[in-house]
Order: C-alpha cells, then sequence, then structure tokens
C-alpha cells in the first residue's frame, strides 16, 4: 500500500482549519449559550432552594402557629371544663344547701306541728279532768260544798297584809260572800262570824250566787277577792297543767 504524505498533510490541515472554524464559529457560541444555561440553571436552582426555604419558614410558621392555636384551644377547653366543674360545683352545693334548708324547715315545722298537737291533747285531757273533776264534786252534799270551805277562807283573810285586812274591814259598803248555792241562815252566820273574827272587826256580808264556783266560798270587795272554792283552785291546776305541757 502506497502512502502519500501530501495527502495526509492536505487532510491534516483542512482538520485543523476545521477545528479552528468550529472553534470560532460554533464551540464559543455553544460554550456561551452552555454557561448561560448553567448560570440560568444555577439561578433556578438558587432561586428554587430559596423558595425551598421560605415555604419551609412558612411551614414552620404554620405549625407553629397551628400548635399555638391547639395550645390555645387545649386551655380554652381546659378553663371551659373547670369553669363548668365549678359552676356544677356550686350548683350542687347551692341545690345541697337549698335541700338542706327545706329539710330543717320541714322538721321545725314538723316539730311545731306535734308541739302544737301535744299541747292540744294535753290541753284537752286537762280540759276533760277538770270537767270530771267539776262533775265530781258536785256530788258532794250541800253543806259541804259551803261549810267545808268557811274556816280556808278564814285563815286567807288572816294571812293577807295588815293593809288590805284594813281595807277589807273599813269598807263603806257590804262585802259580797259569792257561794254555790243560797245560803241557810245559820249558814250565812258561820260565814259572818268567821270574816269578823278573820278581820276583827264587824263587817256585814251580802251573799251572792254563783253555781261556777262549785263548791267554796269567794269574798269580794270593790278591790280585792279572796277565793276559797274549786273553781280557782280547778282554773290553778289547768294553767298548771298548761305550763307543764308547753315545758315538756
Amino acid at each position: 500500500m502506497k502512502f502519500d504524505w501530501w495527502t495526509l498533510a492536505l487532510q491534516a490541515l483542512n482538520a485543523l482549519i476545521l477545528i479552528w472554524l468550529l472553534s470560532r464559529v460554533l464551540y464559543r457560541p455553544v460554550a456561551r449559550v452552555i454557561a448561560e444555561r448553567g448560570a440560568a440553571a444555577a439561578k433556578l436552582l438558587a432561586d428554587a432552594g430559596a423558595e425551598r426555604e421560605r415555604a419551609r419558614r412558612a411551614a414552620d410558621a404554620v405549625a407553629a402557629q397551628q400548635a399555638e392555636i391547639a395550645a390555645a384551644r387545649d386551655a380554652a377547653l381546659a378553663a371551659a371544663e373547670a369553669e363548668a366543674h365549678a359552676a356544677r360545683t356550686h350548683m350542687l352545693a347551692a341545690v345541697q344547701a337549698d335541700a338542706d334548708r327545706l329539710r330543717r324547715q320541714a322538721l321545725a315545722e314538723l316539730d311545731r306541728l306535734r308541739s302544737e298537737q301535744q299541747r292540744a291533747n294535753d290541753e284537752r285531757a286537762a280540759a276533760l279532768a277538770i270537767d270530771i273533776a267539776a262533775k265530781l264534786l258536785e256530788r258532794l252534799p250541800a253543806a259541804l260544798r259551803v261549810g267545808a270551805f268557811v274556816d280556808g277562807l278564814a285563815t286567807m283573810l288572816r294571812a293577807l297584809p295588815p293593809h288590805q285586812r284594813r281595807e277589807l274591814a273599813d269598807a263603806d259598803m257590804p262585802l259580797e260572800l259569792v257561794v254555790p248555792r243560797p245560803l241557810e241562815p245559820d249558814e250565812l252566820q258561820a260565814c259572818t262570824a268567821a270574816v269578823n273574827g278573820a278581820l276583827e272587826r264587824h263587817v256585814p256580808l251580802e251573799p251572792v250566787v254563783d253555781a261556777a264556783l262549785i263548791a267554796g266560798v269567794e269574798l269580794r270587795s270593790r278591790s280585792l277577792v279572796v277565793s276559797n272554792h274549786w273553781r280557782a283552785d280547778l282554773a290553778r291546776l289547768h294553767a298548771a297543767l298548761q305550763r307543764a305541757a308547753e315545758h315538756g
């Protein structure tokens, strides 16, 4: 095979000329375009990175805001629950207090009604006992219904203070001698003698019949009454029974 150096030299020269032309006409613009594209790509990447950073910061801010909102919501729920619990506790305490007050009032009212009923029962029992005693005393012999009480009246007159005895003895009108039935003359004489002996002075007596005395006598002036009869005794007994029932 014959190798032609001139042909090789021409081809080499053509290659160098082509390379030079390409470097002048194609390579530099392409390199410039590639560089520009690279710069644009780098800028895009930088912008994307900055955007990602802004997005991350925004996401962090949103997350922080959501965390704050969640914390505020939890705090509000806790406060609402605590307030509701306090309100419920207060309401239950108020209801319990009202219930206790109503129960105390009911018990007090029940005690009052029981006391009133007991007093009424005691009063009825006392009245019945006194009525029975009065009916029994009405069966006493007529003589005893007056004569048995005259000495007691005289004793009561002697026990009076001196000024009250003088008041009775110096009366300008006859003293009323209240008796449960009309007196026989000898009974009036015995009563007059007993009164005069107790007052140590002659005092005129005016008999007055009052069947409500049941048995006994009563001496009356304008300002003084001395009683020795069953009506007064039964009245004192009734009052004593009432006081005992009230304190019992």
